[in-house]
């Protein structure tokens, strides 16, 4: 049954890889490439399709619950829709859809933001299952979701994905770029017309992935000789998958909206240019391309009202390894961005906590992120530092991305001019570190620490310090030693 026919006319799949999306056949679908194709609408109108199902569940991830919640994002998004078929919204971030004949259906939003987080759906079935954002996953989060990827209402079970490009030697999301890789050219980075929507078909033995063109041909060469294709017990069992590309383009709702979208792509970092103005599967960071760092402009003084944070990235070995650096960033009501103070240092870990403690108590009323690390060990130690700095609002922000993902909005705004450097004497080598992100062996705590402190001040909301004239006396005060 083609979504067309379940949806309002006014939510109908626009024509092209909108529409092949919606009605490809295959078992796993994943549609991207550009930014702005519409693929997270595509998303969601394809996990309505079978809500007239009594009992039918669809779940779309996303890594992070912020990235469900966030103005603009998912749960906003699903508000423009759901709601036209008859969708209950709950505080669970699902919709409920009520049925004729039978249990109502159910569209569920969730987060896999550590590894582990995958194991909480044991024993579940999932008859649509989506990903959002497929890059951000790990290969062994989708995988094993795809073992919960069953139903017993009637409906075949299928995947749902979207993507932006990404390099295959990502440390979280590379792994796509090798599952796509035969719609790609692997000389031009881009995807081959002639194979959007084509579909193929693979097994998995021991974590490698086996392709044929055709089912029949991967059961011939692995499966058994004396069962069916179709037997239950056939021991091989292929997937089928296509991958279908999309560009801005294709979404001719946002052209019209915001004509200006395609030029805030082109405003990118050069690596983040190429994947989203362009769907460049090759695209890759290298030194100097990353950071412009000739858009830096040295200011004297600062304003005297601005939204601040300091944000720290935490390393405990005293006198070599990595450094702990604490910067911070502020921003002022016209959009500007003010690097005002670096503290870095070798420390260990007791020397460490009094240098962030004895910080927070000079900088006064700005805000302060901590980093949280995956797992037990991560949450008590920026639980323990949460208290440290008791008598200050201070956030513990969970770490789940690569760098470059991370650091990708300040170096935005960095690379449009966007923003200042208080002139002191540690500018020097922090725009050398900038320059050469990311070069190995070349220390990036600070951009780690810029990318934190960035994405706080869009969390942080409201607050306003003065800095006033004796801000160079204090900030000297900061000065890394």
């Amino acid at each position: 049954m083609e979504i067309s026919s379940q949806l309002p006319a006014l939510l109908r799949p626009h024509s092209g890889p909108q529409q092949q999306f919606i009605d490809t056949d295959a078992q796993i679908a994943i549609y991207g490439g550009q930014a702005g194709g519409g693929k997270t609408w595509a998303l969601l109108a394809e996990a309505a399709r079978y809500i007239n199902v009594p009992g039918y569940g669809a779940v779309i991830f996303r890594r992070t619950s912020p990235q469900i919640t966030n103005e603009g994002g998912l749960w906003d998004e699903s508000m423009a829709i759901y709601p036209q078929l008859g969708g209950i919204p709950m505080h669970t971030l699902d919709w409920v859809f009520s049925t004729t004949s039978g249990p109502p259906t159910n569209i569920g939003f969730r987060h896999l933001q550590y590894e582990t987080d995958k194991l909480t759906w044991q024993g579940s079935q999932i008859a649509m299952l989506g990903f959002d954002e497929l890059t951000h996953f790990t290969e062994s989060q989708f995988f094993y979701l795809l073992s919960r990827n069953r139903s017993t209402c009637g409906v075949v079970p299928y995947v749902r994905a979207t993507t932006n490009p990404i390099s295959a030697d990502d440390p979280i999301g590379g792994w796509v770029n090798h599952l796509i890789a035969w719609w790609i050219d692997q000389e031009t980075g881009l995807a081959i017309p002639s194979r959007s929507g084509i579909v193929r078909y693979f097994i998995r033995r021991q974590g490698e992935l086996i392709w044929g063109d055709t089912k029949e041909e991967l059961i011939a060469r692995y499966g058994r000789d004396d069962v069916r294709g179709d037997n239950k017990n056939q021991s091989a069992q292929p997937k089928s998958l296509t991958f279908i590309p999309a560009s801005l383009f294709d979404n001719p709702t946002l052209v019209e909206k915001d004509p200006t979208y395609r030029a805030n792509l082109e405003a990118l970092p050069e690596v983040d240019r190429q994947r989203l103005a362009e769907g460049n599967w090759n695209a890759k960071v290298q030194a100097g391309l990353f950071f412009k760092v000739g858009q830096l402009k040295i200011v004297q003084a600062l304003p005297s009202k601005l939204r601040c944070c300091r944000a720290w990235d935490l390393a405990a070995t005293e006198g070599a390894g990595d450094w702990t650096v604490g910067v911070m960033l502020c921003t002022d009501t016209d959009g500007i961005y003010y690097i005002a103070d670096i503290r870095r240092g070798q420390w260990e870990c007791s020397y460490r906590d009094r240098v962030i403690r004895q910080t927070a108590d000079l900088d006064g009323s700005c805000k302060i992120r901590i980093p949280q690390d995956p797992g037990a060990a991560g949450k008590s130690e920026a639980a323990r530092l949460v208290k440290l700095l008791a008598g200050h609002t201070v956030k513990a922000s969970p770490i789940s991305q690569s760098k470059e993902v991370r650091a990708s909005g300040f170096a935005a705004q960095l690379n449009g001019g966007n923003v200042r450097l208080l002139a002191g004497d540690w500018n020097s080598g922090l725009i050398q570190r900038l320059d050469a992100f990311p070069t190995k062996g070349i220390p990036d705590d600070e951009v780690d620490a810029l990318a934190d402190a960035f994405q706080a001040l869009a969390d942080f909301k409201g607050f306003v310090i003065s800095v006033g004239e004796d801000s160079e006396k204090r900030l000297k005060a900061c000065e890394p030693e």
